[in-house]
């Protein structure tokens, strides 16, 4: 087995050049489902040598059960003919040790128009999973001492448990962030430089690949940008400024994607905010408003004076928020989105509760109701 197919627009193998520069790993299978492309990052994840799994298949390196499922999401890949995501696969590498992967296989295609290839990109999410499961352990701790407690002292307890654990991934994030900038920068410069070469004449396999691999790192670094105001969250500097101004300005700098409308009815209504975070804090719901509706719909904006205070309610018609997760909401590491850290809105709800407000969940399905109350009188 070779990899001529995907090298031949390309002079002395630049593209596999390129793959081993990536941090994640990227693997081609022909329709047979066999090994033809194996970046050096594969090779770390699996513990074997890329030249041993070239003509190879899953079979050869890992459990029946893993196998069968890589195997099954593959054909249903090259069966359906469309793109396929997992949040979740269990792989267990040459060490025994077991890795927890988030995928997304695409399907190429060959000269008649049929799936020759399919293009699996890997994220290794092991240390996430790893900081969901301790965080639990923790929570459930935190639950059974605050039940000995009153309730006064449970809540007390609970509040700064939160605070103390958001301080210390906002340090963590911070530095972390910065580290994967560097080498995301490397990517997005290697696929400009592809781009470059290959000019108008690249073939369509090599132009998609190009493009996939742009789109990932581009969602990478909005992940990124997010662990950022994440870990950067400073005082306010609170100033007045009317409720439809700050709207007009969050839908500005976020406008909707096709097919998502946008339909506001914000009253006279003025506030003392600082006007950076808050407009942060709304861009995010914003967004998760957007994003909750993939195929469409109306997200509502109402603005209002209520007593001191001024009241901002956004509304989207998509599925709402799990069962499962509706108590846990407000939890950095919790979220519904495939690869997603679930930072947004701890980082709304923090900034905003940092100049006087807070962020409340009026309904949470179907079609998502969030309240944000700002203080309309200077504090």
């Amino acid at each position: 087995m070779s990899a001529e197919w995907i090298q031949a627009a390309l002079p002395e193998g630049l593209a596999l050049e390129v793959l081993d520069q990536l941090p994640h790993p990227v693997v081609v299978k022909d329709r047979t489902l066999r090994f033809v492309v194996v970046n050096h990052a594969m090779g770390q994840l699996v513990g074997q040598p890329r030249e041993a799994m070239l003509g190879k298949s899953d079979f050869d390196f890992f459990p029946m059960n893993q196998a069968q499922a890589f195997r099954a999401a593959d054909e249903q890949v090259i069966a359906t003919r469309q793109p396929l995501q997992l949040a979740e696969e269990v792989l267990t590498d040459a060490r025994g040790a077991k890795r927890v992967l988030a995928t997304r296989r695409v399907p190429l295609a060959g000269s008649d128009g049929s799936v020759s290839h399919v293009l699996l990109l890997i994220t290794d999410v092991t240390w996430l999973k790893l900081a969901q499961e301790a965080m639990e352990i923790g929570n459930r701790h935190v639950a059974q001492q605050a039940a000995q407690g009153t309730a006064a002292l449970e809540a007390a307890r609970d509040e700064l448990l939160r605070k103390e654990r958001i301080a210390v991934l906002g340090r963590l994030a911070g530095g972390l962030a910065h580290q994967i900038r560097n080498p995301l920068a490397a990517v997005l410069n290697a696929a400009v430089l592809l781009k470059r070469r290959l000019g108008a004449g690249a073939e369509p396999v090599m132009a998609e690949a190009l493009k996939i691999v742009e789109e990932e790192a581009w969602a990478a670094n909005r992940i990124i940008s997010d662990v950022v105001d994440f870990s950067r969250v400073r005082q306010s500097e609170p100033v007045e400024i009317g409720l439809s101004a700050l709207v007009d300005a969050a839908l500005a700098a976020n406008p909707p994607p096709h097919p998502v409308k946008v339909v506001r009815t914000v009253g006279p209504a003025h506030v003392w905010v600082d006007e950076a975070q808050t407009l942060n804090a709304l861009g995010s719901l914003v967004r998760n408003a957007y994003e909750a509706m993939s195929t469409g719909g109306t997200v509502r904006i109402e603005g209002r004076e209520e007593g001191p205070w001024g009241v901002l309610a956004l509304e989207d018609q998509g599925p709402g928020f799990a069962r499962e997760i509706e108590s846990r909401l407000f939890e950095p590491l919790i979220s519904t989105k495939p690869l997603g850290l679930g930072l947004g809105l701890t980082t709304a709800r923090l900034l905003l509760e940092g100049q006087g407000g807070r962020l409340n969940i009026a309904r949470l399905r179907p079609g998502a109701r969030l309240e944000v109350w700002l203080p309309a009188r200077k504090g």
